[in-house]
């Protein structure tokens, strides 16, 4: 491993010109506070690590190494590693301009490969050179003196996880500045809730600001005005000094004059300086009168008469407004007249289409049953009605039924007469009379004879009867049909009646509607060129056109009296002018008060609410989702921090006692046992003794606990496979106690055999301890002459 043989300075901080310091296995600075120990101890890791020093905030400025007097400063640093030879020199100047020559064994190398190669033979950066190989009291008096608490930041910067307490304070640092945050938007919002009624007056905050540019802008403008008016009333006040006593001593008369002045002015503004024609009012009046006299029957006579009469103003305006209303109330009720005449008319005009579509359709059945019925009166021609009908075919049946009696009886009685003929029967077999043939005979012709003509008769009454019968079977047939078309038919007359009714109404609602529109059309073109606005406006620029006759005429009369009395125009004009100053003055004061005022009230809602509420509501949303974020981060850590504790003291426990046993050789401790606590994840260390005893860290002594930390950081060195092989304590025991400075002086002999030591201190009594326990060590003093120079002796 490298150790350092020689150490070379020239112009570095303190040490101005060159200095060669050569070290041996064991070395010692002494000298009092800022005599230049730590400058040499610096002039080491510059010039191993270079800008390393700025980095870790060592030194405030790298320039700051550079001694006041010099434009450039140089450190050489010569390394030995059994027969190797390593030699780094670094260079700066005032311009920053910073060279490296690295040199081993012959070869030289510059600029970023002798960083690079610089960094393959050390083995450790800047990191582990201020954690393992630069040791201050501050990492020792931590483990030896502090709390659990302190003890476990002491060992955890040895094991290079302190950075993430570094973390765990930046994002507890960041929580602190989000709640800070939180309180200052939920401030902001309860503000937004105490102006929300000012800022919704505005329209929103976007436009609050906006108003509070413009009031800005505003506020210095009116200071502008109210200066310029300011300055022109002091000057009229002067001018109307002169004539101030005669002014005061006709006050009423000017007061009037300016008073009738001003109605004037302001009556003929309102004019835009022209002039009024009366026949305006003449020919508005006569429109009106026309009106009312077309519908007197309606509105009444006495209001022609009022607008007539009416001679003032404001008699005038009364006629005519209550001929305006009166006209304007017909009118509404004409249009509902003439909206109650078109729907009587839409409502028979529908009537009649709707009787239309029955008649059609009444006409169309009549169409279709027309041939029924027709057939119906060829039938009656011939059957007269249905029920006489039947009577006749009954009777015929009745006749057909006699004459099938005869007939029956014809054939029966010829039956017998030709049976008594054929057989010679003496008697009738019937009745039993005396017969002869002849007789018999006869009589058969006789009966043959009837029984044809019989025979006939029936077959002519059946034919009679079934055509008779088919008839009425027909009619009957019919009898349906014919009733629905006799029912249709009336039912056509019956619509079409209806209709010629519902037609001459509907005619009657259209010439009523046409007339009432026709009546209205002349009243509605009327009240279309005149309304209330009209007649407001017309009367007023007559009223302003006779009031400014009036107020010219009084004008005059006054001026004509202010002139015999000595007041010109030119004085009234100054006078006039002043006022008219002072009271604008006025004025504008009142507006920049009222400004400053709504100035000061918007600027305190921009100041305390900031944003929109949507805004804000967003960002604290985002914010306390960040807090929460950060907490679990923070969690993470804290766990993670403890995961590493328990693995680093797992791999460097055993490395750890045996380091503690070769520099604490007493016997009475054989073993260290190191854990975590459960509870809160920190260090803790038990020493044993030969006899299995337990003693807690807190129980041991200084020097104890010494060897403990070293043997600690020793082993680590050792993991980390550093190949540096000397170690710096700089200021290791600051305190006065003599049993830990005695206790540190034998750890620094054990620690010779293994590593080069160099020590630097201020206690004269301290270092001779050390060259006690150590006689071979080298002892240095460092001092500063009155030119604040240092200087290095042996």
């Amino acid at each position: 491993m490298w150790r350092i043989e020689r150490i070379e300075l020239e112009n570095f901080r303190s040490y101005k010109g060159r200095h060669v310091v050569s070290l041996g296995d064991v070395n010692i600075l002494w000298g009092r506070i800022g005599a230049g120990k730590t400058s040499l101890l610096y002039a080491v890791e510059y010039a191993l690590y270079g800008r390393q020093l700025e980095v870790k905030e060592r030194v405030a400025k790298l320039l700051d190494l550079i001694n006041v007097e010099a434009h450039e400063m140089r450190v050489s640093l010569v390394l030995s590693d059994g027969g190797r030879l390593l030699e780094i020199e670094r260079r700066l100047g005032r311009r920053g301009d910073e060279k490296i020559v690295v040199r081993i064994n012959g070869e030289e190398l510059r600029g970023r490969e002798a960083e690079r190669r610089l960094e393959e033979l050390l083995g450790a950066d800047e990191d582990i050179y201020e954690r393992l190989i630069y040791i201050s009291h501050r990492t020792l008096e931590g483990f030896i003196y502090g709390t659990s608490q302190k003890r476990s930041l002491t060992v955890d910067r040895l094991f290079g996880i302190d950075v993430i307490d570094s973390v765990v304070r930046v994002v507890s640092s960041v929580e602190k500045s989000l709640l800070a945050k939180a309180e200052e938007l939920r401030g902001r919002l309860a503000a937004y809730e105490k102006y929300k009624e000012v800022i919704r007056r505005y329209g929103g905050f976007a436009s609050v600001k906006k108003r509070l540019e413009d009031l800005t802008k505003e506020v210095e403008t009116l200071k502008e005005r109210e200066a310029a008016l300011s300055r022109d009333a002091e000057d009229l006040a002067r001018k109307r000094a002169e004539h101030l006593a005669k002014l005061r001593e006709h006050e009423s008369m000017l007061l009037e004059y300016y008073k009738t002045r001003s109605e004037l002015e302001v009556l003929e503004s309102a004019t835009e300086g022209g002039t009024f024609d009366q026949s305006t009012v003449e020919r508005l009046r006569d429109a009106l009168r026309e009106a009312v006299e077309e519908f007197e029957h309606v509105v009444g006579e006495e209001l022609a008469e009022k607008l007539s009469k009416a001679g003032d103003v404001e008699s005038l305006s009364i006629a005519m407004m209550e001929a305006y209303n009166a006209l304007s109330r017909l009118q509404n009720e004409l249009e509902a007249q003439i909206a109650e005449a078109k729907k009587l008319y839409e409502q028979y005009s529908a009537r009649v289409r709707k009787i239309d579509e029955e008649i059609a359709e009444a006409r169309e059945r009549l169409k279709r049953l027309e041939k029924y019925y027709a057939r119906f009166k060829e039938l009656q021609k011939t059957i007269q009605s249905v029920d006489s009908a039947r009577a006749s075919l009954a009777e015929l049946r009745r006749q057909i039924q006699t004459l099938e009696r005869e007939v029956s009886y014809s054939s029966a009685l010829r039956v017998v007469a030709l049976y008594a003929a054929e057989t010679g029967a003496e008697k009738c077999p019937i009745c039993g009379a005396p017969v002869r043939k002849e007789d018999l005979l006869r009589r058969v012709e006789e009966v043959e004879a009837r029984h044809g003509t019989l025979i006939k008769e029936v077959e002519e009454l059946k034919e009679r009867a079934s055509q008779l019968e088919k008839a009425v079977e027909e009619a009957e047939a019919l009898s349906g049909e014919v009733a629905e078309y006799l029912a249709v038919k009336t039912r056509l007359e019956e619509l079409e009646t209806e209709r010629e009714e519902a037609a001459k109404k509907a005619l009657q609602a259209e010439k009523s509607w046409k007339q009432l529109e026709k009546k209205t059309e002349r009243l509605r073109l009327l009240l279309a060129r005149v309304d209330r606005r009209t007649i407001s406006d017309t009367l007023a620029k007559y009223g302003r056109a006779v009031r400014i006759r009036e107020l010219r005429k009084r004008l005059r009369e006054i001026e004509d009296s202010l002139k015999k009395i000595g007041i010109t125009s030119d004085v009234i004009n100054i006078d006039v002018n002043w006022r008219e100053v002072v009271e604008e003055l006025e004025k504008t004061s009142r507006k920049l008060a009222e400004a400053y005022r709504e100035k000061a009230l918007l600027e305190e809602v921009v100041r305390e609410v900031g944003e929109d509420a949507e805004a804000l509501k967003k960002k604290l949303d985002n914010t306390l989702y960040a807090y929460g974020k950060l907490q679990e981060v923070k969690a993470k850590l804290e766990l993670a921090k403890i995961n590493a504790r328990a693995r680093l003291l797992e791999v460097a426990r055993s490395r750890f006692n045996e380091v503690f046993t070769s520099l604490y050789r007493y016997g009475d401790i054989v073993r260290v046992d190191a854990d975590l606590e459960q509870r809160r994840g920190f260090y803790d260390f038990h020493a044993i003794t030969p006899t299995g005893d337990r003693y807690g860290i807190s129980k041991l002594s200084d020097g104890q606990r010494l060897s403990i930390a070293l043997a600690l950081a020793l082993a680590l060195r050792d993991i980390a496979r550093i190949n540096l092989g000397f170690v710096i304590f700089d200021e290791p025991i600051p305190y006065v106690d003599v049993n830990i400075r005695r206790a540190f002086a034998e750890v620094v002999k054990a620690l010779a055999s293994r590593f080069q030591i160099v020590v630097a201190t201020q206690s004269r009594e301290f270092a001779e301890m050390i060259k006690e326990a150590v006689p071979n060590a080298l002892l240095f003093k460092v001092d500063k002459k009155e030119s604040s120079e240092a200087v290095v002796e042996s």
